[in-house]
């Protein structure tokens, strides 16, 4: 059952969520595809920010960015 595994560290593990430079969270545009985790993502997460996100955290979230996080490709 999806409401199991769905938190924020479920749609973060899993690229829908991310972490940008300074702390703002940023939602992947391929969480529409899922309709549950899109609509967890709106109520939960779209418009706010990390308090834990530091500079000296930056890499981490960083290398979530380029190895985890589902963006749409380049055309």
């Amino acid at each position: 059952m999806l409401a199991c595994t769905l938190g924020c560290d479920a749609v973060y593990g899993r690229g829908y969520a991310g972490v940008t430079v300074g702390g703002a969270i940023e939602v992947s545009p391929l969480v529409t595809e899922i309709p549950e985790v899109e609509a967890y993502v709106q109520d939960k997460l779209v418009g706010r920010t990390v308090t834990w996100w530091t500079p000296s955290r930056e890499p981490y979230y960083a290398w979530h960015r380029t190895h985890t996080y589902k963006d749409i490709p380049p055309v």
